[in-house]
């Protein structure tokens, strides 16, 4: 197993007190102690890149409230483990959710500790998923129902390009494994901390799933776009995921360009998430009426490329659902009455014939 690096967090070019924060942001006493008292509990840290994208004397920038610690992060209900990981964990790394895919939880540490990270309880803190590599990958060896691995933490692409390419390569010589997932938000807060030998070890698996987190148009900088093309030159299929967060992009405006934006850089947006219920961000939650509505407003105005499935995790651990607008309005016999985006509806003819099995037996072969 490669050895895990010593000593590198505090010479990477991030922000993590107060002090050094306000030598580029304006911050008066009261917010400095503010800053102060919630990293006690929640820790903090800005890569100077995203700092970069703030603007400097707005404390609405949307930029800013991914980032900077708020006194509102102590206020509220929530649960420090809303999806209730830890008890469908089969290792201290590894859980199952759903029988065919699992989430490696490969990496403790991010460039950036978003203020309403749903695995805060792991991140900025003593734990290191290093030390339970080798339980996931005998488990999985031996588990030959899983055929997708979501790669998280965390963000994997904080590892080093060698201890990447030791977790795809053990994974990529287990034969149940077909599909493999990589979730990160480096291209976004910390494009440069992507040296050329984690693209070496992505093509050298290849193909892989690139989901990038990625929640508002300011976030699109030249950086991310040349990040992402060197990602997909590196055999990744690159696709977004988005948390709709109140005060941030919870407006239909604001999601319409940062979709759009991502098309047009060969980015698919594939998710838009309801906040979970995770302790400390509750100021963050939008109503679901509201998303709706935005989600209504983007299917009228923008490309269907462009659009994500807006979905919720239920609280628990119950599973992910979609959240959307009811177009099927009525039934009438065999005539359906449907909602179309403009509000006019009209009549769909239900009128086929009964599906039938036809005897192929796919259900009962094993996957490729």
């Amino acid at each position: 197993m490669v050895q895990k690096r010593e000593g590198t967090s505090t010479a990477l070019p991030f922000i993590h007190t107060s002090e050094e924060l306000s030598n580029h942001l304006h911050l008066d006493n009261k917010t400095k102690e503010e800053i102060k008292k919630v990293s006690k509990l929640y820790s903090f840290r800005i890569p100077k890149f995203y700092l970069d994208l703030m603007e400097k004397d707005n404390p609405l920038c949307a930029i800013r409230k991914q980032s900077v610690p708020s006194i509102e992060e102590l206020a509220g209900n929530g649960n420090l483990d809303p999806l209730n990981e830890k008890n469908i964990s089969l290792t201290p790394s590894f859980f199952k959710r759903y029988h065919h895919r699992g989430v490696f939880l490969a990496s403790s540490d991010c460039a950036m500790y978003c203020r309403f990270c749903n695995r805060r309880r792991l991140i900025g803190k003593k734990w290191d998923a290093r030390l339970y590599w080798e339980d996931t990958f005998q488990y999985l060896e031996k588990d030959r129902e899983t055929h997708e691995v979501i790669i998280s933490g965390g963000d994997p692409l904080m590892l080093s390009p060698d201890e990447l390419d030791y977790i795809l390569t053990r994974l990529r010589s287990i034969q149940s494994i077909k599909s493999i997932r990589i979730s990160t938000r480096m291209p976004v807060v910390y494009p440069e901390g992507l040296k050329q030998g984690h693209f070496d070890a992505l093509k050298k698996s290849s193909p892989l799933w690139i989901v990038i987190h990625i929640n508002h148009p300011r976030e699109v900088s030249r950086d991310f776009i040349e990040t992402t093309s060197r990602l997909r030159d590196a055999g990744g299929i690159v696709i977004s995921q988005t948390v709709l967060l109140r005060g941030v992009n919870d407006c239909p405006n604001v999601l319409a360009r940062l979709f759009e934006n991502l098309i047009y850089c060969g980015v698919k947006p594939y998710y838009l998430f309801q906040l979970d219920e995770v302790r400390g961000a509750g100021h963050f939650k939008v109503k679901l009426k509201k998303g709706i509505e935005i989600m209504r407003y983007l299917r009228a105005n923008i490309s269907g490329l462009a659009i994500p499935q807006y979905a919720l995790d239920i609280t628990g651990g119950l599973g992910k659902v979609p959240v959307d607008y009811k177009y099927i309005k009525k039934r009438y016999g065999n005539k359906v009455l449907v909602e179309g985006l403009s509000g006019k509806t009209g009549i769909y003819n239900d009128d086929a014939k009964q599906s039938n099995c036809s005897g192929c037996n796919i259900c009962k072969q094993n996957l490729l």
